[in-house]
């Protein structure tokens, strides 16, 4: 998942992983490093505001016969990078950081940085400045052009056009909707629900996710990060317990959040009418693939009855495990049984023991695996950074974190940088992302910013006794997180604006999901899955077995995913804006999804897209279409294929958003992308 700040940036293996372990961090001069960057966060923040603010002045100050590219569009393309160089790393901070008081100054930074963006698509100075230098017909080609034309339009989307009390009323409708959007991801990320269990309810669940759990006397203490819940969904064997845990985790920003939602709803769709937009899916959509909403709702119904075919042979199928199972014949699926039936299915009718295939993927293991995939079929070289990220100005935020530098094999040019943060702790954002810190830039002296970010994990933390073991779905996740890392850290372009992951948010998706396809692929694993004990392979029948399990459960899995975007849909379409959020939730999942709704739960209270992605969600599956197009050449020749993959480098990754992501596809394949991979994929072809 890649988290947007705004329109703009808010915008061999094990022997290589052996020597990207590098040595523990956090501790002497980073930690004090850290401690002082925290101090001094708000004189150097307000500073950084200070000088964008003189740069985007004397930029509209300019005489209108002396504007050029540079002087005007350049030159503040080059603020916008250099402000979100200066700050967005503290802002950042409020997601990761251990320390509450640099989270809340973090939020504090996000929300001036979010605000700014959204001031400077007012400023009627700029506006006239670039006005000016639109009226004298430029002679622009490439990324210059589109940069004038997004530009005009972005100043017409932010209300340049409307009068002066309504673009004051946009402009006030905008911060408004910075202060509930982090309300609404607090209220997530501060969640400290804890389920008593005793050792009897959690049977099933493997001693060595007991052990991790706090103790209260003879009770466990379950916490809502994903690494202690999920294995109650897969493995315990008392039904009670997985509602009541499941139940718990729908819940986590309770009644609060859904108070926050539709206030949201409603400002985003006072703020649509105000720019002329009949509804906030038509303001959002305008700027993507899909153009409009109808056109979204159209995707939906053709790909529905097809899904509804799966979903219907999935539900029978884990019906019929839970009645061989239970020895009832009568027995009925609930929703928190699916989980559990799903992993009971993987054991009994695959041979796949998932904590039999995490022994296989050591999180180093995994990290080997994926450097050395994208090395060899991008060009690339990592190089983990050892020596105190503090004296890059960035100081690493957690003992956990790692920072690594990419070049480029051939060239030996470096490309960029990334961290890894791939463990819970509490108040870190909970889910898994890619955090762009720093944007491509070449600067108009002809410096060169490169791009850096930050990928955000959650996986189960290792301990003095073993090693962090992920799920080959977690494989899968790490593999689509890296995926958006990529797509940033390639980025080519010279302007800020269209640097990496800026590109329409129907299809920002794509690129991560192409990536998840290797992962499938027995070659590709048999390259870094090994035992983190014995050093053996992953068994031939396990392999085949976790593959031929590929499309299990596909059919409900992704209409459940048709249900959150349809629901996010609903919530924006609605000509009115006062939406009763429990009664469309409730609605679009009847008439989605197979399995009763569970009484009482909220899941879409927790539903992070919903502040970043509104109207967006849909891009998941639209995106899913050209991700798999794009992978077929790959899936037809040679996965390991470096030519291939340096023409889909330099041909998609490279480019960012300088050019319409349907001609970026439509030149990589050489054809008019089709949705027959997709199909296949998902396991619905004909």
């Amino acid at each position: 998942m890649r988290r947007p700040l705004s329109r703009v940036f808010i915008l061999s293996s094990l022997a290589l992983a052996a020597a990207c372990a590098g040595t523990p961090v956090g501790e002497g001069p980073e930690a004090r490093a850290m401690a002082s960057a925290a101090d001094d966060l708000q004189p150097s923040m307000a500073a950084a505001f200070e000088r964008a603010k003189a740069s985007i002045d004397t930029i509209a100050a300019l005489p209108d016969d002396r504007r050029t590219f540079e002087n005007t569009l350049d030159a503040v393309d080059a603020t916008i990078a250099t402000l979100f160089r200066e700050v967005r790393f503290t802002g950042f901070m409020k997601d990761v950081h251990p320390d509450p008081a640099v989270r809340a100054e973090g939020n504090e930074v996000d929300a001036a940085l979010s605000n700014w963006f959204n001031e400077l698509m007012l400023n009627e100075g700029l506006y006239n400045a670039v006005r000016a230098y639109a009226d004298t017909e430029p002679a622009l080609e490439g990324e210059r052009a589109r940069l004038l034309s997004e530009f005009l339009r972005d100043f017409r989307r932010a209300g340049m056009e409307l009068d002066e009390a309504q673009r004051a009323r946009v402009g006030e409708l905008d911060r408004q909707l910075v202060e509930v959007g982090q309300e609404f991801q607090e209220n997530i990320a501060g969640d400290e629900t804890l389920v008593a269990l005793t050792a009897d309810e959690l049977a099933g669940v493997p001693a060595d996710v007991l052990a991790s759990y706090a103790r209260s006397s003879d009770l466990y203490l379950v916490d809502m990060a994903y690494p202690s819940v999920l294995p109650i969904f897969q493995r315990c064997t008392v039904p009670e317990t997985r509602h009541k845990v499941s139940l718990a985790f729908s819940r986590r920003g309770g009644e609060a959040n859904v108070r926050v939602i539709e206030r949201m709803i409603a400002l985003r769709h006072e703020r649509a009418q105000l720019l002329g937009y009949p509804t906030t899916a038509h303001y959002e959509t305008e700027v993507r693939m899909a153009k409009d909403p109808e056109t979204v709702m159209a995707f939906y119904a053709e790909l529905t009855p097809k899904l509804r075919r799966k979903s219907i042979e999935d539900v029978a199928e884990y019906t019929a495990a839970k009645r061989e199972d239970t020895g009832d014949p009568e027995a009925v699926l609930n929703p928190w049984d699916r989980s559990f039936y799903h992993d009971y299915l993987m054991r009994t009718h695959y041979a796949v023991d998932q904590r039999e295939v995490q022994q296989y993927f050591p999180i180093e293991a995994v990290l080997g695996g994926i450097f050395d995939l994208t090395q060899e079929i991008f060009g690339l070289r990592f190089v983990e950074v050892t020596e105190l990220a503090a004296e890059r100005g960035r100081p690493l935020w957690h003992p956990d974190v790692r920072l690594f530098d990419v070049f480029d094999s051939a060239s030996a040019e470096k490309l960029g940088e990334f961290y890894i943060d791939l463990y819970p702790r509490p108040g870190k954002y909970s889910h898994a992302a890619q955090f762009p810190l720093t944007l491509r830039k070449v600067h108009p002296d002809g410096t060169v910013e490169l791009p850096v970010v930050a990928l955000v994990c959650n996986f189960t933390k290792p301990t003095a006794d073993a090693p962090s073991l992920l799920t080959h779905g977690e494989v899968e996740t790490f593999f689509h997180e890296f995926g958006h890392c990529m797509h940033s850290i390639l980025s080519d372009v010279d302007l800020a604006w269209f640097a990496g992951t800026q590109v329409a948010r129907d299809f920002v998706e794509a690129p991560s999901q192409m990536l998840e396809n290797w992962i499938w692929n027995a070659d590709v694993l048999n390259r870094f899955a090994r035992h983190h004990e014995t050093g053996e392979p992953l068994p031939a029948e396990l392999l085949e077995g976790l593959i031929a399990a590929k499309n299990l459960g596909s059919g409900y899995s992704n209409e459940y995913q048709l249900y959150l975007g349809q629901m996010d849909m609903a919530f924006h379409m609605d000509p009115d804006g006062d939406v009763d959020t429990a009664a469309v939730a409730h609605e679009v999942y009847a008439r989605s999804c197979l399995l009763p709704w569970v009484e009482g739960s909220l899941g879409y209270a927790s539903f992070g897209h919903l502040n970043g992605y509104q109207a967006g969600y849909y891009g998941y599956l639209w995106s899913l279409v050209y991700a798999q197009d794009m992978f077929t050449p790959f899936a037809d020749g040679d996965l390991l294929d470096p030519e291939l993959g340096q023409r889909y480098r330099h041909t998609v990754l490279a480019r960012g958003g300088t050019v319409d992501a349907i001609d970026l596809v439509r030149e990589f394949l050489g054809r008019e992308p089709n949705s027959d991979a997709f199909l296949e994929h998902l396991g619905l072809g004909e």
